[in-house]
This record gives C-alpha cells, sequence and structure tokens, in this order.
C-alpha cells in the first residue's frame, strides 16, 4: 500500500493583514467594550490637541492608555506618575504600532476623598489661572427687569427662587432654562444653558444652582466645564448651590454666591423697604420745608423789633412778600414730589395687578387642577373618569374628565 502525503499551502499575510485581523478580534468580543483596569500611573503626557496618554502598570505587565480629547476635558482630575487608578474605556489595537491599549473614558482614583482630591486639583489649577479673581467680578444690578435661572424645572431650588423673587420683587421678571443639576450629562446641560442666556439681551442676572445633597450630587457644578462657562458669561452669574457649608467650584468663579437657592432671592431689593424708603424721603421734604418757614418766621420778627417806626411797615411788607413766595415754591415743590411719588406708586400697582393671577381669570381664563394640587398644562396628564377641580375668578368647579378632544375641537 502507498501513502501520498499532502503538504500544507503556504500563505504568506502582510503585517497590515495580521494586524487588521488581531483588531477585528479584539472589537468584536463584547467583555473588551467596556471594561475597568487598575493599576499604577506611568509616562504620563498630554498632547498640544488635549489628548491624554499613559501607561497602567502592575508588577512586570503594563499596557498603554490613551484618552481623547472629547474625554479627557471631562475628567474629574487628571492623573499623576505614580498613583493607582481605575480606568473605564474598551480594549482596542493600536495598528501603527501593533499593540493593544485602553481607549479610555473614565479615570477614578483609588482610595477614600477621590472627589475631594479632584476638587482641590482643579479649584488650586483654575485660582492659579485667575478665574476667581475679584478683578472679573461684574456687579449685579440693583433693579433687574428680567433674572434667568439655570436649574431643575421639578426641583425645590426653582421654587425657592421663584417665592422669594415674588415677594420680595414681583416686578422682575423670571425666565427658567431648565437642565439636568446631578448625573451624567448635567455639566454638559448647565454650560450649554449659560452660553444659550448669554445669547439672549434681555436678561440682567443669572441665577444658577440646586438645593442639598452629598458632593456625589453636587458635582457638576465642580466640573471645569461649568467653571469656564461661568466665567465665560458677559451676564453676571449668582451660583445658589446647596446649603450653606457646601461650597463649589461654581461659588468661586461666579460674580456672587449665594449660600442657598432661597438667599439667591435676596438679590433683588425688597418691595417693603423701597416703600418704607420713600416714606421717609416725604416725611424728611416735609420737615426741611417746616424747618424753612420757621425760620423765616423768626427772622421776621427779629427784623420787626429792630427797625425804626416808620421803616418797619415797608421791611415787613417785603418779608411778608418773600416768605410768601418762599412757602409758594416750596409748597409747589411738595406737590410735584408728592404728586411723582403718587404716580410711581400707581405705576407699581397697575404693573403688580397686571401679574396676578386674578387678572388673568378676570379675562376668561380658568386654572385647572388634579386632586393633588399639579397644575394641569397638557390633556396627557390625566385619563378619562380623573376627576378635576377648575378654578374660576369667582368660585370652583368639580369636574370629571369625559372625554379628549384634538386640537381642532373634535371628538
Amino acid at each position: 500500500m502507498q501513502l501520498e502525503f499532502s503538504i500544507p499551502t503556504k500563505i504568506v499575510r502582510s503585517v497590515s493583514e495580521i494586524t487588521n485581523l488581531l483588531k477585528q478580534l479584539i472589537d468584536e468580543q463584547p467583555e473588551f467594550q467596556n471594561v475597568w483596569v487598575q493599576g499604577e500611573v506611568s509616562n504620563y503626557s498630554r498632547s498640544g490637541a488635549g489628548h491624554v496618554y499613559f501607561t497602567l502598570k502592575e508588577g512586570n505587565h503594563q499596557i498603554s492608555v490613551a484618552i481623547f480629547r472629547s474625554d479627557a476635558t471631562r475628567l474629574k482630575f487628571l492623573p499623576k506618575d505614580g498613583e493607582e487608578v481605575i480606568v473605564q474605556g474598551q480594549l482596542s489595537l493600536y495598528s501603527a504600532r501593533g499593540q493593544y491599549q485602553i481607549v479610555g473614558r473614565n479615570v477614578e482614583p483609588v482610595g477614600i476623598g477621590a472627589l475631594q482630591r479632584a476638587y482641590e486639583e482643579l479649584k488650586q489649577r483654575l485660582a492659579d489661572e485667575g478665574l476667581f479673581d475679584d478683578f472679573y467680578k461684574k456687579p449685579l444690578p440693583r433693579y433687574p427687569r428680567q433674572i434667568g435661572v439655570v436649574t431643575s424645572e421639578t426641583g425645590a431650588a426653582i421654587q425657592d427662587i421663584l417665592r422669594q423673587l415674588r415677594e420680595r420683587y414681583p416686578l422682575a421678571k423670571v425666565l427658567l432654562h431648565p437642565t439636568l443639576v446631578q448625573g451624567d450629562g448635567a455639566a454638559q446641560g448647565i454650560a450649554f444653558a449659560l452660553q444659550a442666556m448669554n445669547q439672549r439681551d434681555d436678561i440682567d442676572v443669572l441665577i444658577i444652582g440646586r438645593g442639598g445633597g452629598s458632593i456625589e450630587d453636587l458635582w457638576a457644578f465642580n466640573e471645569e466645564r461649568v467653571a469656564r462657562a461661568i466665567f465665560d458669561s458677559r451676564i453676571p452669574v449668582v451660583s445658589a448651590v446647596g446649603h450653606e457649608t457646601d461650597f463649589t467650584i461654581a461659588d468661586f468663579v461666579a460674580d456672587y454666591r449665594a449660600s442657598t437657592p432661597t438667599h439667591a432671592g435676596h438679590i433683588v431689593p425688597d418691595q417693603d423697604e423701597l416703600f418704607a424708603q420713600l416714606d421717609a424721603l416725604d416725611a424728611r421734604l416735609r420737615a426741611t420745608i417746616q424747618n424753612q418757614l420757621n425760620g423765616n418766621t423768626t427772622r421776621l420778627q427779629e427784623l420787626e423789633t429792630q427797625l425804626a417806626p416808620t421803616q418797619r411797615k415797608d421791611a415787613i411788607y417785603q418779608l411778608y412778600q418773600t416768605v410768601d413766595t418762599l412757602d409758594v415754591a416750596c409748597r409747589s415743590a411738595v406737590g410735584r414730589t408728592l404728586s411723582d411719588s403718587e404716580n410711581r406708586l400707581h405705576t407699581l400697582a397697575q404693573r403688580l395687578d397686571a401679574l396676578s393671577p386674578l387678572a388673568t381669570l378676570k379675562r376668561g381664563y380658568s386654572i385647572s387642577r388634579k386632586t393633588d394640587g399639579e397644575v394641569l398644562t397638557a390633556a396627557g396628564q390625566v385619563s378619562v373618569g380623573d376627576r378635576i377641580e377648575v378654578q374660576l375668578v369667582e368660585g370652583h368647579l368639580a369636574c370629571r374628565v369625559e372625554e379628549f378632544l384634538d386640537e381642532d375641537h373634535q371628538r
């Protein structure tokens, strides 16, 4: 019997083919798409374009890390050689060198107080750049006409701010730019809102903030992109984040720090104090005029006793005429002042009445609420059969939803 042997075909591949084949194998593995790798940082560098490169080491093993600018700008802190960190990213192959690497998306320091350390590092870096200097602080307007607010539309902060502004200075209008204030995308949303508000020419001052929470909850206001958006704002910015003891990077960059969202409402004057000042001014003016009249009367009496009988009568008549002229002028000035004050008060009263919800109801509108008090602004908030309450200018109605109508009021 004769044996036959087959010789395998010789296949020669190029370097790029082998490299691309390995890259394809790595890229197709789901477990390599999102990996978390811990190690010691070495050979850290940052390119002029903003990309970050370093090596993760563990004993005699190492792996390269590349974090490109789009992700590097969102890092909470920048690692240093010798530090132990955890890198999140995707395992890939760098074809130009034929070596595998991690394309990083996030870096976290290992150990307790990592966020606090990141906070201190960014604070120091921005302080060194001058972003906290008083030289750049813009003054707040004394009587703002429109106030922009950047916060969550569903949080307690916006309610606290609106309540204070209505009580203290209801003449100011409020424009809300809603955005996330916590979690992924919050810092980007806050920065975008600040930039959008700065495109308008009718905003006198901006308030940014949120209620209290942990350092993780408030972290969006410690992000560099938010700090630079505040610094670049041409409109004065008030930072109102957390409780009195909470300090964020936004507080240091802003033109004014409010210790709480409620305290942010104190950037406007108090209408009660304004009316009290007006009353005090009126009283001082009246007292000044009366003192002048009393002084002239006393002087007249002194001159009367000093003049000879033949001169007394003519001098008295001249002084009487002078007093009468001063009296007319003073009373005219008082009248004009009081008239101006009454006109201002009347204008303020009209503007306050125009802002009142009751004025809107008198024009035929109504306010609909669910049984829990939530104001209805869209049909999708209720279902057929739900009970609702309708407030009219006089009285309330209890109603039940029977059916929905389309925009043309057709079933």
